[in-house]
């Protein structure tokens, strides 16, 4: 147990040691502090009314689309106006959350005013028929909220700002129910001359980015949700089929249902007099065939039978065969296999004959040969 609290406290003063040691190393410091300048009170008002006006934008387009679609029957008319509030949300979607707020108020009054030109003398004048001034009254009361809104934030360069937007009114007017464009943020400052280089974006502190993110997410998906349920009924009346079709064929599939169920009742002896005669058909029909199967079932157990019996014989005869022609093999076999051993055994001693024999004759004629001229010199 000494040893035990003795080296505990031994890694506890290494650990110790090394933290005070590397504390001092300026490359090891930790500082948690943002290097981002936060944003103007200003600019964050901003931003707050253009998130208030897209509500607003989001509530008074859908309200206006379902008056239309509650006055006029008119099956065309009502996918223009489930096609109007879908497109303007989305559009308006990506104007009013964009991060920098001057530019997320100036693409949003842009997107504004180019709706309520496309709704009042624009491509869109007759998408409504006679409900047309539900839709433009509405946009109208939407883009005098956007230009007291910029009023407010623009304040000596709203001259500039206004005539900006309407230069893009006159020279970009929308001409179909697709409201999307581009931001125009590249636009607004060559428009006043600042080149590129000039330009500070400045998104704010780490706590007004997630703020900003929190209402987007709050809005952005509410919103996303309604547009799925606008694109669903969009879909349904397309394909001629929408709530009221459904319910009509539900309603009708019950009556029948309940006409079914009177038609049993009133029926209910008929259909047991039936169910009794097709019950005694049922098993005369099972008695005649239980007796068809065993009649079967005899004759394919004689042919089994027979069949057995023959492949008896058969196997006799071939295994008598096999047994003869095995041994005849065999004897022919023994016979070609003695001739080869013989054959293997006469070459194999003219191999060792060769090895042994001819290098030692080889040298016994040499050295007589040389014994020979030794004597005679």
């Amino acid at each position: 147990m000494y040893l035990y609290k003795r080296g505990f406290l031994r890694s506890l003063f290494l650990i110790v040691s090394i933290f005070l040691l590397f504390s001092g190393c300026s490359l090891l410091k930790f500082n948690i502090e943002s290097e981002t300048t936060p944003l103007e009170p200003e600019l964050l008002k901003t931003r707050l009314d253009v998130h208030n006006f897209g509500i607003t934008f989001f509530h008074e387009v859908m309200v206006a689309s379902d008056s239309i679609m509650n006055s006029e029957l008119e099956k065309e008319i009502q996918l223009n106006a489930l096609a109007w509030k879908i497109n303007a949300s989305q559009a308006a979607k990506n104007t009013i959350f964009q991060t920098y707020p001057e530019i997320a108020l100036l693409d949003t009054w842009i997107l504004t005013a180019l709706m309520t030109d496309y709704l009042n003398e624009g491509a869109g004048a007759g998408l409504f028929g006679n409900s047309q001034p539900i839709a433009t009254e509405a946009s109208q009361r939407l883009l005098n909220r956007i230009d007291t809104i910029a009023v407010n934030t623009f304040h000596e360069k709203y001259n500039d700002a206004q005539t900006f937007v309407d230069s893009i009114r006159k020279n970009e007017p929308i001409v179909s129910s697709q409201f999307y464009r581009e931001t125009v943020f590249n636009d607004w400052y060559r428009y006043q001359n600042i080149p590129d280089s000039l330009i500070i974006i400045n998104n704010g502190t780490l706590p007004q980015a997630i703020s900003e993110f929190s209402t987007r997410m709050a809005i952005g998906t509410e919103q996303t949700m309604r547009e799925t349920q606008w694109s669903g009924e969009k879909l349904l009346k397309q394909s001629n089929i929408d709530s009221l079709d459904i319910q009509k064929m539900a309603d009708d599939f019950n009556k029948q249902f309940e006409e079914l169920i009177v038609v049993l009742r009133n029926s209910g002896r008929t259909m047991q007099e039936d169910a009794i005669v097709m019950h005694r058909d049922i098993a005369v029909f099972s008695h005649n065939l239980n007796e068809k199967f065993d009649s079967l079932m005899v004759i394919a157990t004689s042919e089994l039978a027979h069949f057995r019996d023959s492949l008896g014989v058969e196997r006799e005869a071939i295994m008598e065969d096999f047994d003869k022609t095995s041994n005849k093999l065999v004897k022919t076999a023994m016979v070609e296999l003695h001739a080869m051993v013989k054959d293997i055994l006469f070459y194999v001693l003219l191999i060792l004959i060769a090895i042994l024999f001819i290098p030692f004759g080889l040298g016994f004629i040499t050295g007589k040969t040389l014994t020979k001229k030794k004597n005679k010199e």
